[in-house]
């Protein structure tokens, strides 16, 4: 029964979602208001309703995806043919025959035409629509046994004439009402109703809903109203079937939700727009002939072509089209800046230095000795004492250098592939130039990546050819062979496997700095001659604290004031092997990645009055290796500080200009040894910015000890919280 419940639950949100799709959005409020709009004409809404019903029937009929039914994405090609076709003829058997079997056509043509655009990248839009109803108006006239009566007049405005015409009267009354008419009458278009109140009720909740998305339908409109304005254009298909509302779709579509918002993407529209324009002109023309309305094919024609071209481009130069669809303009703008600024760099294998310890770099990146032109992006590394020497006295033999025998390890896990051994040391300040690279090994993480070790010591590789090694696996010891005057470490990343081949610029994934006895972490970038550098050697305790091992519950404790309450967590994967935890309470999800270095966040969906959100919030970023000064910074969302009345202004002009943002501060506070740490406070500060001044904080204290996570204290302005984890 519950089964049964569950689905129903699932179809009705299936045929909410079904409406809000219409204007790209998932938003079950925008849905329910279309909904209620299309019944202005009852025949209409009906229709629209039936039609989802037949596909989604057809889908569980046929065994298809139901995940796309339950999201609206393959029924509103059907509903708008529903609604279309609810326009045209009354209420009947014959009908309502011709409108089953016609929803069950546009349902084929959304799976076979989403299935071979989706090959290319490419979204179908309203094409299955589009091919439906002209299947209907160019072949029902050969059927004569199919009486279809024309629609007649029964809505509310026939009803309530007095609340239309009200409205249309108080537009009348404005300097803009032909403007006004049109902007409203051709978005109450898009779902079949063509009066000023639809429009209105519309507008309000696109408004409701997404702030962009208002505002691009009203950029995208005035510069097609104008072109036609100013150039004067023939306004006959505007005004009697309002497909204007194709310039509505188009900015909406290239303006924020297939192309990230940006001031680019709206300079983009002042070239779109007119050419949906011309080609609106151009299709009204030709098909005035057969007799066949256009309807939405203008916009689907130019949508198709700007997302097809924008997909192979080299460089995206500012307009950049969403990876991850967030069904809104405001959250497709504010994600990918989040990823931009978290994740700016970060490659898919990560490269660590080839070194235990901390050791110098004495030549970097376009060194003045070795590293030009083709080997320009390589590094040479050596160990140093307080005085910046590199050997003991007397230093003239390689032994008495700090660097020579030390250990070499894999930089990332992958296979030996070259190996090159037997290579004599040279004499101080003797160079072999012959074999210039020395005793060398090459390991191959992927195709068209690969790192090689020079200068190694004779007869210590460790490894053979065909190897799989771990990171930090030894692979060898320092040397001084080849071109190598003194002992150190030659280290460089490459796209072939043969010793020799020229550098590839690739930057190290995580690494310390240190200066004046304090470190300072750096993530995806490129160390520097003179840098001390040490790889992050995770804590056992931190490692600990931030094991979250799928299938683990978490409960806490949690105060605030006077309340006390109790929270169970579970660690989950997803099905694209995402894990996350789960807050059974708020049924609140936080996803996350732990990579052996850093823990953190990547998003959150669910509650943000839960405890899970705050934990997300105050724990953003994590290192997890112990060392003294060790701060590390990271960007939040504005979302996180500022309730919706500041959103709603950043998110009018956030393509153009943030003066709300977010800063993430995390250091050690209290630590027992850092060398070995039985208890370890982690503080972090996180501070809403407008105009870059911090007006709002939230402070947070985290204990770790042997048992792992002890207890959590959040400061939000007055409120404080205070949750102790159970087990």
């Amino acid at each position: 029964m519950l089964t049964v419940a569950k689905n129903v639950i699932y179809h009705l949100k299936g045929i909410v979602l079904s409406y809000s799709q219409i204007y790209f959005s998932n938003s079950i409020w925008l849905g329910i208001a279309l909904m209620v709009i299309s019944f202005f004409d009852p025949g209409i809404g009906l229709s629209g309703i039936i039609a989802i019903v037949t596909c989604q029937l057809s889908c569980l009929f046929f065994n298809f995806n139901i995940t796309s039914i339950y999201d609206g994405a393959y029924t509103y090609n059907a509903l708008l043919l529903g609604l279309a076709m609810g326009s045209f003829y009354q209420m009947s058997l014959p009908f309502l025959t011709v409108l089953v079997i016609t929803s069950m056509l546009t349902f084929f043509l959304t799976v076979w035409i989403a299935g071979r655009l989706s090959k290319i990248g490419l979204p179908y839009l309203s094409l299955p629509f589009l091919l439906a109803i002209w299947v209907i108006l160019l072949g029902l006239s050969n059927f004569t046994g199919i009486k279809l009566v024309s629609k007649e007049t029964f809505s509310l405005q026939l009803w309530f004439p007095n609340l239309f015409i009200n409205v249309t009267k108080l537009i009348d009354s404005t300097s803009f009402s032909d403007y006004l008419h049109l902007y409203f009458r051709s978005l109450s278009a898009v779902i079949f109703q063509y009066n000023d109140l639809a429009g209105i009720i519309i507008a309000f909740c696109l408004l409701l809903r997404s702030r962009m998305a208002f505002a691009l339908s009203i950029y995208g409109f005035s510069i097609g109203y104008l072109f036609y304005y100013n150039f004067e254009g023939d306004f006959t298909p505007l005004i009697y079937s309002y497909i204007g509302f194709n310039f509505i779709l188009a900015a909406i579509a290239l303006g924020g939700f297939f192309i990230v918002p940006s001031a680019k993407s709206h300079f983009l529209l002042l070239f779109v727009i007119p050419v949906t324009a011309l080609v609106l002109s151009a299709l009204h023309t030709l098909f005035g002939h057969l007799h066949l309305p256009l309807y939405s094919l203008p916009y689907t024609i130019v949508v198709l072509l700007v997302v097809g071209v924008l997909q192979i481009r080299q460089f995206s130069n500012g307009l950049e089209l969403v990876n991850l669809q967030q069904y809104s303009p405001e959250l497709n703008h504010y994600k990918t800046l989040y990823l931009k600024k978290r994740f700016a760099g970060q490659t898919y294998f990560h490269i660590y230095l080839p070194i235990i310890g901390e050791w110098t770099i004495s030549q970097g990146h376009l060194g003045n000795i070795t590293h030009k032109e083709g080997w320009k992006y390589a590094w040479d590394f050596d160990v140093r004492d307080e005085m910046n020497a590199t050997y003991k006295a007397p230093g003239t033999d390689v032994k008495d250098y700090y660097c020579y025998d030390l250990p070499v390890i894999a930089p990332s896990s992958g296979y030996v592939i070259t190996i090159k051994d037997g290579i004599e040391d040279n004499l101080i300040s003797d160079v072999n130039l012959v074999q210039n690279w020395g005793n060398t090994v090459i390991i191959k993480h992927s195709d068209g990546l690969y790192t090689k070790l020079s200068h190694l010591k004779p007869d210590s590789i460790k490894v053979k050819e065909g190897d799989w090694i771990n990171a930090g696996e030894q692979i060898a010891t320092c040397g001084s062979s080849g071109r190598s005057p003194e002992p150190h470490l030659h280290f460089q990343v490459q796209a072939n496997p043969y010793i020799g081949s020229q550098t590839l610029y690739y930057p190290i994934a995580y690494y310390l700095v240190k200066k004046n006895n304090v470190y300072s972490f750096h993530n995806f970038s490129i160390p520097q001659e003179g840098q001390i550098v040490r790889n992050i050697m995770p804590s056992a305790l931190l490692l600990n604290a931030f094991s979250f091992i799928p299938g683990r519950t978490i409960v806490w404790n949690i105060k605030e004031g006077t309340k006390n309450k109790e929270n169970k967590w579970s660690v989950y994967v997803d099905i694209y092997n995402k894990k996350y935890l789960y807050c059974h309470t708020t049924k609140s999800s936080a996803y996350f990645i732990n990579d052996g270095v850093l823990f953190y966040f990547t998003d959150f969906y669910g509650n943000k009055k839960s405890f899970l959100y705050q934990f997300y919030i105050s724990f953003h970023k994590v290192i997890l290796g112990c060392y003294k000064g060790i701060e590390i910074n990271d960007w939040l969302m504005p979302q996180v500080f500022f309730n919706k009345l500041p959103m709603l202004f950043q998110d009018f002009i956030a393509p153009f200009y943030h003066f709300l943002d977010g800063n993430y501060n995390f250091k050690f506070g209290e630590v027992d040894n850092y060398m070995n740490p039985g208890k370890i406070i982690l503080e972090t500060n996180c501070n809403g910015r407008v105009f870059n001044k911090n007006l709002k904080n939230i402070g947070s204290k985290m204990s770790i000890d042997k048992s792992g996570i002890g207890t959590i204290e959040i400061q939000n302005k007055n409120k404080k919280t205070t949750a102790t984890c159970v087990y």
